[in-house]
């Protein structure tokens, strides 16, 4: 598996700007309130979920508040919604500067640098041990932990000193958003018997 498979929904960025929602369950209100907002549905027949877009053209102010609107419609259906998205993560008034954080969840391991002092203390208190090149989480840890640590620690950090984190998801173009797993295909196209906001939800 990979990271953007473990939620009902993933939003998240490509290397190339655009803004992705991910649907890895069939949610049958997703489409609507997905293009209400802006968002395109992408075409691939060997994808095997439905995949959304907003071009890079709508990064920052306008990916932010539309991804907000379409959360917040969603979570009427699940709550199990991972955010890990960069491109609604800053403004065009504000133009971005170096992150503090750098994550990097596309390989084995799960792999970050910091800029400062603060940044690799948050780091550190949640798990992350030092390497030759910078931080990683251990080897043995599942995925599904993996993820939350990566989504808490960005919280802290910017909870703890308004620090910024670039979390880099290995996607340079939409055609590198993998197809859904053999063994979890069948929950992407049969809804679920009750859509009820009853699982954990991931959001940052």
């Amino acid at each position: 598996m990979a990271f953007i498979d473990h939620s009902d929904i993933v939003i998240g960025s490509t290397d190339d700007g655009h803004t992705f929602v991910l649907l890895n369950r069939a949610i049958p209100a997703a489409q609507s309130i997905l293009t209400d907002h802006g968002f395109t549905a992408r075409q691939r027949s060997n994808l095997g979920r439905p995949l959304f877009l907003l071009p890079p053209a709508y990064a920052g102010d306008q990916a932010r508040m539309r991804t907000g609107d379409v959360m917040a419609a969603l979570f009427s259906h699940t709550w199990d919604v991972t955010e890990l998205s960069w491109t609604t993560r800053w403004s065009e008034t504000e133009p971005p500067s170096a992150p503090d954080v750098h994550f990097n969840i596309s390989g084995e391991r799960v792999t970050a640098t910091a800029r400062t002092d603060a940044a690799r203390r948050v780091l550190a208190d949640h798990g992350f041990i030092t390497t030759h090149d910078g931080y990683a989480l251990p080897a043995d840890m599942n995925e599904t932990r993996q993820l939350g640590v990566v989504i808490q620690a960005e919280s802290a950090l910017w909870m703890q000193g308004r620090m910024g984190a670039h979390i880099c998801l290995g996607l340079r173009t939409p055609d590198d958003i993998p197809a859904v797993p053999a063994s979890t295909a069948s929950n992407t196209v049969t809804p679920s018997a009750a859509e009820t906001p009853d699982r954990s939800r991931h959001t940052r």
